[in-house]
């Protein structure tokens, strides 16, 4: 088959519909095969009792499963790139039941701002402020591509500052699973095989935070993050990640 015919199947709206039906069962074939534990869930669940909304985060590579963990009736709004497989992803959170957010993360630096322009960064910032102001909670993960992995960004410590809403880390992981070498390391987490899920302690950000405000609750998340992560890695058996035993990455 010639390339630019390949090229244009696979960008086909029918195409990635149908490869995103195809990832959507099997996340809801690992979420129902696997024999899941869940810590610290009333973390999760005191908010949704109190119908109050928060922002959910997990590091990149690490959240296949986390939308099989949202309760059903709690809406929720995942930021999912414009860019590259985020049509796919689109797809897959509706098939899911979950919304979406186009855009990109918010990075820090002027050559990192560059590299994202026309990502939507901006765009997708405002409109996570607006979501969780009309009471609805929204995903993402802290880390941005192209990398470091696990070093948490400012843009989620912006968005709890703007918002007032607090950031909740969550960790899922399988102890059957295949990592992927790419720079996020990302999980494609298997059937039939011993879960765990992980919320974290909820890390709020004054409104009138400064920058040494902002650097101090970005760690929190960091750190954060690398807890619940290295406690799903226990949990099914796994020694952590170097990252996940409370280093700070740098």
């Amino acid at each position: 088959m010639p390339a630019r015919k390949k090229k244009r199947i696979t960008k086909s709206e029918t195409f990635q519909t149908f490869v995103a039906w195809l990832i959507a069962q099997f996340i809801r074939i690992v979420r129902r095969t696997g024999r899941f534990e869940v810590r610290r869930g009333d973390i999760a669940a005191r908010f949704w009792a109190e119908d109050k909304p928060f922002i959910a985060t997990s590091w990149h590579g690490q959240n296949m499963l986390t939308p099989c963990f949202w309760h059903n009736w709690r809406e929720v709004r995942v930021l999912v790139s414009k860019h590259g497989d985020g049509e796919i992803v689109a797809n897959i959170m509706r098939i899911l039941g979950v919304g979406t957010i186009r855009g990109a993360g918010v990075p820090k630096g002027e050559e990192r701002a560059h590299k994202q322009k026309g990502k939507g960064g901006a765009g997708a910032l405002r409109a996570m402020v607006r979501a969780l102001g009309e009471n609805i909670s929204v995903a993402l993960t802290a880390d941005l591509p192209p990398g470091p992995a696990r070093r948490a960004g400012d843009g989620i410590v912006m968005l709890a500052r703007l918002s007032g809403r607090p950031i909740v880390p969550i960790a899922a992981t399988t102890s059957a699973r295949i990592r992927l070498n790419n720079w996020d390391s990302f999980t494609i987490n298997l059937p039939f095989s011993r879960g765990a899920v992980v919320w974290g302690e909820p890390i709020y950000v004054a409104r009138d935070a400064g920058p040494e405000e902002i650097e101090a609750a970005r760690l929190l998340v960091q750190q954060g993050l690398n807890a619940v992560a290295a406690e799903a890695e226990r949990m099914v058996g796994r020694a952590p990640l170097p990252s996940d035993e409370g280093a700070v990455a740098h």
